[in-house]
Order: C-alpha cells, then structure tokens, then sequence
C-alpha cells in the first residue's frame, strides 16, 4: 500500500451546488477499500458564511488526511459503514491477536470499530469489535502496527519502535475515557468542584440511591439509555403519601442524575450523556394540580402559632444565635404571608431595602459590598417596589432595631446568609417548613411555603384588587402595557394606591 501525501497549497474541497455547499473530495483508489468502496467523500456543509464552511471543510479534511495515512495491514476484512466510522477484523488473515490500550491495560483483538457517534461504538461492541473514538483509534492503529514489528526489529529500529510505543501510549491514556467512576465515586468529586448547597446535594444523592437500588452502582460507562429510561419507569410506578409520584417530582429526578452525567463528560469520564435523550412523563394532571395550593387563613394561624412555639423551645449554644434565628425566622414568615413577595426575595433583602418611612420594599437584583452572595431574582419583572401593610409594619421595625443593634453584616436576615456561591437565602426556612413546620399545618404535598403567595394573591381578589397593580405587587408580567413593574423599582410612583388596597387586605383572620 502506497503513503498518502495530502495535498498542499489552499484545497479545501468545497463544491457548491445551487444553493448548498459540499464538501468532495475524492478518494485514492487504493485506500477505498477503507470506506466501503467509496469513490469520493460527498458531505453537505452547514456552516451559514464563507468563513465557517472553510473551518467545517478543514476538519474534514484533517480526520480524511490522517486516516489515510495510516499504513493499516493488507488483506482485511472491512465492513462498509458511514463517511468517518469504520469496522476491521483481522481474523481471516492474522495469526495472532493485535494488542491495544485501555485504561492502563492491554487488550488483544482482532476486530475493531473506530467511529464518533455513540450508538455506533455501542453496536459495534456488541457484536464483539474493540470501540474507539476516531483520534484514539488513529492512534491505537499506530501502537498495534509498531508492537507487531517489535519482535523482528533489533539495534536503532527497536530503539525508534519502542519511544513510538510510548508515544503512542501517552497519546492513548491522554485521549481514551476513564471508565472507573461510578455515580457513587464521582458524585463527591462534583460536589467539591460544584460545591452546591446542602439541599441540592442531598437530592443528588437521593437520585443516586434510588437508580443503584434498581441498576446496581455501574461504571459510568456502562450507564445506556436503556438504564435511565427504566430508573424513569421505576419512578413512575413508586408513590410518596399515597399517591403516585408527580411528574414534575420525576423531572427533578432525571434531571439531577443528567446533572451528574453532564459533569462525567466535563471531566472525560464519559463521551457523552445518555440522560440527555431521556424523557420524563408528560404531565396529565388537570392544572389545579399541577401548582401550589394556598393556604386556607386558620391554616396560616396554624403556621405562625407552630413555628413561634417551635422557636420558643428550640435549644442554640448561644442565648443570643437562638433569639436571632428565631427573630429571623418569624419576621421572614410574616413577611411572605403580608407581601405575596417569593422567599429567595424576601429572604435575601438588605436592610437598606426597607423603607420603614414610606413603607416600601425594594426588591432588586444590584450588586452591593457587603461580600455576601449577590441578590438573584426570577426576571426582569421581579425587580418592583412592594407595599408594607400596616399588620406588618411594627413587626419589621422591631426586627430591623434589633438586627442592627446585634450584627453589622447589612443583611435584613443575617443567620439566613447561605454558605456557598450557589447556596440559597430561602434553604433556612425551607427546611424549618420540611422538619418543623408541615406535619402540624397541612400534609397536602401542594402546599408549601411558596403558597402563601398564592394566599396572598387570593386575600388581594378579595379586597377587590385590580389585576394590574396586583401583577406589580408581586412581580408578575402583565398584559397591560402602562404597568411595567419597573416602573416601581425605585420611586414607588403608585405606592400610596398600592397601600390603601394592601390595607384593606386580611391575609389571616376569617
């Protein structure tokens, strides 16, 4: 077989026809046998302007000129596949096996598919050929080519034979996958990289749990398609308080473990996530339950009178972090249930934000120097000025006096500050509901802490609110155009219309 030169100069292969680009490029007639007899390579380019097609061309031609190269043995058997995959066996013509690398190990075979696309390697592997990805496999041909002359080479060739051996080698381990991780092993290594809050890698861990109870814990690359879409039956057919588990509970599921695979090809465990084609149930349920429900008012009693006890009693080292995680705790709780504003909102307020005076909350994303985690919000929506109803304001002043005569941190809820960049403000109370708080008010798992916004959304009909104010009260967009929640950002243009129906609003008695 003769050495493939590849063209010099400026060749770049592109054809147009009509209105379409291709790359063509014709192939030697002694290396056809390689692709299955094919004449010329004929791949339509999909780059939009002059500059992207001559980089997808190049490409091409760079995997083309590289394969070509290589000086594979004669007499094999090669199976006919697409443009850049291939499958070659050995075994009509060689006597002994050919020897290839794998995660530090030797592997001897006499067939092997060499292909970019997954679920060709898949099915090659299957049907007992050795599956590499193209650079690899280029690579892996060179070290079996130079292994098969080691024995008959001796003086300078063996000298020369052996640094190519371990040239190739290192160009291998560098290139192929690490195939030891398992969910359980590299689930820490996300979590020290990631460093997600405490909440999030609980439900990562869950997620994990549950599919090594019905797969067993399997090296990441073994994990297929097959694997997630039956862990996703599996869900299907589990219930959580007597009913069957919802299917936005069952995305939340999929989606962590496709997290978890998503950072397997970050760090070239795996090629690629197989989570990503799977798909969820689609949601069936009639819309009322499919959301939050509010609460009803004597369940709010409920909720307020459970958590001062539970407050009252719990037990810190210190006298004074126990009064300022029970301050904090019972203001934010009253808040939510006066505002309709969402937790993360409330719960990540700086001091600054209230204006006691004007009885007005800023809500809004700016950055400050309080070397805190910054404030994120929903959208752009979400940034609005919000009312004080006059129940809430005594509360809020004798939290803001104490706040500041205990802490200088410029936070509205210091003991609420979370520990990580990606941590949330509104995890504190959120466990207070899971742990403390839901067992005594309600077990309706469609009521949570975010649906004493919907109760105040309810308490703001009934007072006759008008749907456009309310919208800006709460951060919602509005089809009306004249009240964009900017409006409100700072200068409170409408907050004395929005006080006289906030305080006709009863969120708790009746």
């Amino acid at each position: 077989m003769s050495q493939f030169s590849p063209l010099s100069g400026k060749a770049n292969y592109i054809k147009r026809r009509e209105k379409s680009f291709f790359y063509r490029r014709a192939i030697p007639p002694e290396f056809r046998w390689m692709f299955g007899g094919k004449s010329e390579w004929n791949i339509k380019l999909e780059g939009a302007t002059d500059a992207a097609r001559r980089a997808e061309a190049a490409a091409l031609a760079h995997h083309h000129n590289k394969a070509l190269m290589y000086k594979v043995l004669d007499d094999i058997t090669i199976t006919e596949t697409g443009d850049l995959a291939l499958r070659i066996d050995w075994a009509p013509m060689a006597s002994k096996p050919f020897k290839f690398r794998r995660d530090g190990q030797v592997v001897e075979t006499l067939k092997i598919a060499i292909s970019d696309d997954p679920d060709y390697l898949r099915q090659a592997e299957k049907d007992g050929y050795f599956g590499m990805r193209r650079e690899e496999g280029f690579a892996q041909v060179g070290l079996a080519q130079i292994n098969q002359a080691l024995p008959t080479s001796d003086g300078i060739e063996l000298e020369l034979n052996e640094l190519k051996v371990a040239n190739f080698t290192r160009q291998i381990d560098e290139m192929a996958p690490a195939s030891g991780d398992t969910l359980r092993s590299i689930l820490p290594k996300m979590h020290r990289q990631n460093r997600p809050c405490d909440t999030t890698k609980a439900g990562h861990v869950r997620a994990v749990e549950e599919f090594i109870a019905l797969h067993g814990d399997l090296q990441l690359v073994d994990i297929t398609k097959r694997h997630l879409t039956e862990y996703v039956e599996h869900l299907c057919g589990l219930c959580f308080r007597g009913q069957p588990m919802a299917p936005t509970t069952i995305q939340q599921r999929l989606d962590k473990m496709s997290a978890i695979l998503e950072f397997a090809t970050c760090v070239d465990a795996v090629e690629y996530n197989v989570a990503k084609s799977v798909k969820a149930p689609k949601d069936t349920r009639p819309m009322g339950d499919q959301t939050y429900k509010p609460f009803t008012k004597a369940e709010i009693r409920k909720l307020i009178d459970v958590a001062t006890q539970t407050w009252t009693e719990r037990k810190y080292q210190a006298h004074r972090t126990r009064v300022s995680r029970m301050t904090d705790s019972i203001t934010a709780l009253h808040m939510l249930i006066w505002t309709g504003a969402r937790p993360e909102e409330i719960c990540q307020l700086r001091l600054d934000d209230v204006d006691l005076e004007r009885r007005g909350i800023i809500v809004t994303n700016e950055s400050d120097d309080l070397g805190v985690r910054g404030r994120i919000l929903k959208n752009e929506e979400s940034v609005r000025g919000v009312p004080i109803h006059y129940r809430l304001l005594p509360r809020l002043s004798e939290h803001i006096e104490y706040i500041r005569s205990m802490s200088n941190s410029g936070l509205l809820f210091p003991s609420f500050e979370p520990g990580t960049e990606k941590g949330r403000y509104a995890s504190t109370i959120g466990m207070d509901w899971s742990d403390h708080f839901r067992e005594h008010v309600s077990t309706d798992p469609q009521k949570v802490l975010y649906s004493l916004r919907h109760s105040w959304a309810g308490a703001s009909k009934d007072a006759g609110m008008t749907e456009t104010m309310r919208n800006a009260i709460m951060g919602h967009k509005s089809d009306s155009k004249s009240s964009s929640a900017k409006r409100y950002t700072h200068h409170f243009d409408d907050l004395h219309n929005q006080l006289l129906w906030v305080d006709k609003m009863d969120c708790i008695s009746g």
